[in-house]
């Protein structure tokens, strides 16, 4: 078994087809099947079900794939120690980060980071608590940085606050909301609103909001995944939208967006740094984590 036949095997789960991932991996279709039908040869197994329109993993398939993500996570931490112990001050971080984090948090402790570390590489992707688990979990994901509603208990995993913050209700410049202060959440049930944090957990951020407030929430909304098309939709409509307080620290970034004047405290969320174990990180993303701890507020 090779370390260059697990990654076309990861490369062909996530493509979905042998085409796509010799593609991605700019390599030859033969090359990438020769090397899933040498695996396969080695493991006794069939890896994957052939399909009119692509491939999808069997239950070993699955199985193999897990641990070849979970091996080249390792093997890239061990690149770090390396460099670490060389003293070079590069390295590579994989970090998730909910929308507004990107926006606000994440970005100082990089710049900062980066001033000792020029050479570190970070590789940054958006994502929402909980579905960034899996990653953190097999160590595709080195620092995973959400607002959780609640401290999770988790044996696998360790959940740091970083700070506390609330959400406020939000809407374009000149709505004609802006206008009220000491608005209420009932208020605010005839509008229309958009929501770009919907996740089908037990306590999702926007319906429990509402429910705080002995109120069902809002049946006239529309969901959406990508933060920038949510704060673009709020600017160009009447849409309300739910938007953590602090990122109006960066008020700028939010362009014609500003926070309701609301009658009630808005209930407390926790922004976290997800991580596994602490003896499971290179030197580098503890020294990261590090970062983001001396920038919090």
């Amino acid at each position: 078994m090779k370390l260059s036949q697990l990654r076309k095997l990861v490369a062909v789960a996530e493509a979905g087809s042998v085409r796509q991932a010799s593609r991605n991996l700019h390599v030859s279709q033969s090359a990438v099947t020769k090397s899933i039908k040498q695996l396969e040869e080695h493991l006794g197994v069939e890896l994957f079900h052939r399909k009119s329109h692509g491939v999808v993993p069997t239950v070993a398939g699955n199985a193999m794939v897990t641990r070849a993500k979970i091996i080249e996570s390792e093997l890239r931490q061990a690149r770090n120690d390396i460099e670490a112990v060389q003293g070079t001050n590069s390295g590579e971080i994989r970090v998730s980060a909910s929308p507004t984090v990107a926006i606000g948090l994440l970005p100082k402790a990089i710049l900062s980071f980066r001033k000792m570390r020029p050479n570190v590489i970070f590789q940054i992707e958006e994502g929402l608590y909980p579905g960034v688990l899996p990653g953190v979990r097999m160590g595709e994901i080195d620092l995973a940085i959400c607002l959780v509603p609640e401290r999770p208990s988790d044996d696998e995993l360790n959940y740091e606050l970083l700070v506390r913050d609330r959400l406020t209700p939000a809407v374009r410049s000149g709505h004609p909301l802006t206008e009220r202060s000491n608005l209420s959440f009932s208020d605010l049930l005839s509008y229309d609103w958009v929501i770009y944090r919907r996740n089908k957990t037990r306590r999702d951020i926007f319906e429990q909001t509402f429910i705080s407030h002995d109120l069902e929430p809002p049946k006239k909304t529309t969901r959406c995944t990508s933060f920038a098309c949510a704060l673009s939709l709020v600017e160009r409509s009447d849409y309300v939208t739910l938007v953590p307080e602090k990122i109006f620290a960066g008020k700028s970034m939010l362009g014609n967006i500003t926070p309701l004047r609301m009658e009630s405290t808005m209930p407390p969320w926790n922004v976290m740094v997800i991580t596994r174990s602490e003896h499971m990180l290179s030197p580098l993303c503890l020294a990261f984590l590090k970062e983001l701890r001396n920038i919090t507020p």
